[in-house]
């Protein structure tokens, strides 16, 4: 369902991260990620109870995105 035109956590169901699992596919800490969300790298959703969520497009995204600049040893 969508308030207001916004997408809300229950309307993607199984395409959502937690943040440490978002942490771990990059290796970084949950911390990091939360920084990335506040400097909007990496876009944002609520759960029900109101814990931070990332879609799974937007985490792909940010991978390949990170990939690209990475230069080959």
């Amino acid at each position: 369902m969508t308030v207001n035109g916004a997408m809300t956590a229950s309307d993607l169901n199984g395409d959502l991260l937690t943040r440490r699992q978002v942490a771990y596919l990059f290796g970084e800490t949950s911390a990091k990620v939360a920084m990335w969300a506040r400097r909007g790298r990496l876009p944002e959703v609520r759960d029900d109870a109101g814990k931070p969520r990332y879609r799974r497009a937007d985490v792909q995204e940010l991978l390949r995105a990170r990939a690209g600049r990475r230069r080959p040893s």
